[in-house]
């Protein structure tokens, strides 16, 4: 490659992050490799590059009263090997982690909205969505460009229904009490929270309901209570046709001829 991956994430990282106030990168001492911080007021991410894993971090963590940072929070993992690696598998992490701290942000905005009482103006969308699941299912990234690839976009539904569901449902089966499913449960939490109606809908009605009885038991347990009542209630839509309001007919006016 001629020119340096590291810096090249950097620094499309530091775009996006002096926008939200951060400060530029320092360096951080870190015995796996390259590293380097921003900051701003308690927060801070950082970028770890470990050369004997061969990939990308995204971390974060809080800041002490020395401006020191405290243990770091993994937030994104990518392989890359700094032989091999092109610069269109670099977009792609980048890509990522630009989604990753832009999240706090759009959250916010949806908030924002919500307590002007603008609910259907929220910003989180499906999209952002799928971005999110890439960190517990890493395969998702290459389905995601074959949708695009085959439909020119992304068929949020049926790729939820095909392509998300059943990896849900195999991971809370085996591993019912995990690190990732308890990462899943708090993110269908987040995304329902600040999610626009279309990503509520597929939530709910899409990705739950495909759920046999067992998954959605025990994911259910792991939500807060605005999803665990709201999908109690969608559950029961399972299976059925609902079928849409018919429309009341009008009444014809006629007019009549005067003699």
């Amino acid at each position: 490659m001629d020119f340096n991956a590291f810096d090249f994430i950097r620094d499309g990282l530091s775009e996006e992050l002096a926008s939200q106030g951060f400060g530029p990168a320092v360096p951080l001492e870190e015995e796996e490799g390259r590293a380097e911080m921003f900051s701003t007021g308690e927060l801070a991410y950082s970028l770890l590059y470990d050369r004997g894993k061969q990939r990308f971090e995204l971390r974060s963590a809080t800041l002490d009263s020395a401006g020191a940072p405290g243990e770091w929070r993994s937030l994104s993992l990518w392989l890359f090997d700094e032989k091999e690696g092109t610069k269109g598998d670099l977009e792609s992490i980048l890509n990522d982690f630009l989604d990753v701290v832009r999240g706090p942000k759009r959250v916010a905005m949806a908030q924002q909205k919500k307590k002007r009482g603008k609910d259907d103006e929220r910003t989180v969308d499906p999209l952002f969505f799928c971005n999110r699941l890439i960190n517990l299912f890493p395969e998702l990234r290459e389905e995601l460009n074959q949708e695009k690839i085959l439909y020119g976009q992304v068929r949020f539904v049926a790729f939820t229904k095909e392509k998300v569901a059943p990896k849900m449902e195999d991971l809370i089966k085996k591993y019912p009490e995990s690190e990732p499913v308890s990462k899943l449960a708090a993110l269908f939490d987040d995304m329902y929270k600040n999610g626009d109606m279309n990503l509520r809908a597929i939530l709910t009605a899409v990705l739950l309901n495909e759920l046999s009885e067992e998954a959605f038991g025990i994911l259910r347990e792991k939500f807060a209570d605005e999803l665990k009542n709201a999908s109690k209630y969608s559950r029961k839509l399972k299976g059925k046709n609902i079928k849409p309001e018919k429309k009341k007919k009008q009444k014809q006016v006629v007019a009549k001829l005067s003699d």
